[in-house]
């Protein structure tokens, strides 16, 4: 059982190699002050808000649509209002960690929520320190380096916010970039896009073991337990303009308009009886796509071309961000189990970027889970239903008929 003193640093009480190294660092740190300093872990936070020099807010759109059901039967419940509002707040005189952004000043933790997750944003090691100019601001866009390839994150909790906050009229003065020192290619071609709609070209790169004292740095940080799939109108305004630029011109004639998102590739929510659907798939002209073996141009061009996109739960469902309004959207989430356990990190984030985007959005319960990594059927008439919703007509007269 984890300690109480670390309720809530660590990621839903999840005990593990990474919570012990934690614990008994932060036991090292709270006996001796010099190895506290030497690694740059705190012990102890305060809220960002309670020491910021500005602050500005950026209320995203209002969703009054009713959550479907298949999110309330996951037990997945919004807050009221569904609203969310990104304060970008000025910080001044902070030391910023290379593993995850993490923001110290005063040898405190600058923390978003109460109970912040620590194990994630800290590591107890000696850092390679450097002093940024005071000559300009710097927005931190580092991000836990796990998270680095995560396409729904670094777009919704970074760049989003940042692009909002951009066209506020608010920002002063141009900022420079604070970021992974290995970048992700979806990165590489967002900061690319800052660069040449902003002319934004000062980046600091960190690694996992660099820190940086920062003069000014400018922080996103969102009302805590608000979904991120809620955003600023005056970022939503610039996700085709931004989607355009990432996709470059990798966009083909013979694309298809009808995608299907495996997650073959992943560790969770497999779909274990995929090969099996195949057929159904292709008999209403779906192609099966696995977007980790696709350069980040060729997968964002796809979504752009798509006219139906039907997936399970997962990551790779963000890029529904470049669709066009109207696009036909089928979300498969695993049911309970027996024992009526959740599945891991649903969310109902996609149905909300629908929302905003203006998809047909659907989201279905498929079989119940039946292993540890959340893997689940879909059975084939729910999927032959599901498909027959998302397209005028299937391509061909019967599933029997369609090529093996």
């Amino acid at each position: 059982m984890v300690s109480l003193q670390y309720k809530g640093r660590i990621h839903r009480g999840k005990f593990t190699a990474r919570s012990l190294r934690y614990i008994l660092s932060d036991q090292a740190a709270r006996l001796f002050p010099a190895l506290q300093r030497r690694w740059l872990l705190p012990v102890e936070p305060v809220p960002i808000g309670d020491v910021a020099s500005g602050d500005i807010a950026l209320p995203s759109v209002r969703v009054e649509a009713p959550l479907p059901d298949v999110h309330r039967t996951l037990g997945l419940v919004p807050p009221s209002p569904l609203q969310l509002t990104d304060h970008i707040y000025t910080l001044d005189d902070v030391i910023v960690t290379g593993w995850a952004g993490a923001m110290i000043k005063d040898g405190l933790l600058l923390t978003v929520r109460p109970r912040h997750n620590w194990v994630s944003g800290l590591r107890a090691r000696p850092h390679r320190m450097r002093a940024l100019s005071a000559e300009r601001p710097w927005f931190n866009l580092m991000t836990p380096v796990p998270a680095r390839g995560h396409i729904f994150h670094w777009l919704c909790n970074y760049i989003l916010p940042l692009l909002a906050y951009l066209e506020s009229g608010r920002a002063a003065e141009k900022p420079g970039l604070l970021v992974n020192a290995t970048p992700s290619p979806f990165q590489d071609r967002t900061l690319a896009y800052l660069k040449e709609r902003y002319g934004i070209g000062v980046i600091e790169a960190l690694g996992p073991a660099d820190a940086a004292t920062v003069p000014r740095l400018l922080a996103d940080v969102p009302v805590p337990h608000n979904p991120r799939g809620l955003q600023s109108p005056l970022a939503l305004a610039l996700l085709d303009d931004l989607g355009r630029f990432v996709a470059g011109g990798s966009q083909r004639p013979d694309d298809p308009k009808r995608l299907y998102i495996s997650r073959n590739d992943a560790r969770l929510r497999r779909v274990l009886n995929e090969e099996q659907l195949v057929p159904i798939l292709r008999a209403f002209g779906f192609e099966r796509l696995v977007l980790g073996k696709l350069p980040i141009e060729r997968q964002v061009a796809l979504f752009r071309n798509a006219e139906a996109i039907v997936a399970p739960h997962g990551a790779g469902l963000a890029h529904i961000a470049w669709a066009k309004p109207g696009t036909k959207v089928r979300e498969f989430f695993p049911d309970l189990d027996a024992h009526g356990r959740r599945v891991k990190n649903a969310s109902y984030d996609f149905w909300l970027m629908s929302q905003l985007v203006g998809h047909d959005y659907a989201g279905c319960l498929a079989g119940p889970v039946e292993n540890r990594r959340d893997g689940f059927r879909i059975e084939e008439t729910l999927l032959s239903d599901s498909l027959a919703g998302a397209t005028a007509e299937p391509f061909s007269e019967a599933v029997e008929t369609a090529p093996s």
